[in-house]
Formats: C-alpha cells, structure tokens, sequence
C-alpha cells in the first residue's frame, strides 16, 4: 500500500524493547518531513536516500523508536517512491535484513 505525505507526517512509531536501544528520535522525525515533503513534491528524496539512510541510537538515557518497526515503514517508503518513478534506475530490491543503524566509525568494515 502506497505511503502517503500525510502517514510520514503523522506516523507514531513503537518505543525499543525494554534494555535495546532504538533509533534517535528526532533524527527520524526529521527524515519522515522529508519523505513527506517529497511526496507532497516540495523535496527530492530518492529510493536509494531512504535505502541507504542510517540513524544514530538514542542517547543512552532513552529507549528511542523501535528500529523493526522505522525500517518496515522505510520499505513501505522505499516502494511507494519507486512506483512514482518512472525510471527503472531508481528501484532497489530491498535487503532482507536490513538496517538503518548507523555503525559508529571505529566499527566499519
């Protein structure tokens, strides 16, 4: 089902599993505006921005948004933009395990 400017704006996301750590919230508030934004055609967001965006954990005091259910919203994201697309160049097949964690710099492989 196709994500709609509205649903971005208004989605309310599930606080991580007691003991986990989720994404930070506001960065992810602030990534649905602009998904939101370009649905509504005012921003430039394409398949492969929301495939690749990653999310810092939330401060340590904080349980942040459940990063299974950010993710299932990113895919549902991810497919809407790429049936508005024209091109068969901005479609990505999804991972199936993927993550929009970011790995801190001293982790990266």
């Amino acid at each position: 089902m196709p994500v709609t400017a509205f649903e971005a704006r208004t989605r309310q996301f599930d606080r991580a599993p007691i003991g986990a750590r989720g994404y930070h919230e506001p960065a992810v508030d602030a990534f649905l505006e602009r998904v939101a934004a370009t649905l509504d055609g005012d921003d430039d967001l394409s398949v492969s921005d929301v495939h690749n965006v990653a999310f810092a954990k939330a401060p340590l005091s904080k349980r942040g948004y459940d990063p299974a259910a950010v993710d299932a919203f990113l895919r549902d994201v991810e497919g809407t933009l790429a049936g508005l697309s024209r091109s068969a160049d901005y479609y990505i097949a999804p991972a199936l395990e993927h993550t929009h964690t970011r790995k801190p710099p001293w982790r990266r492989r």
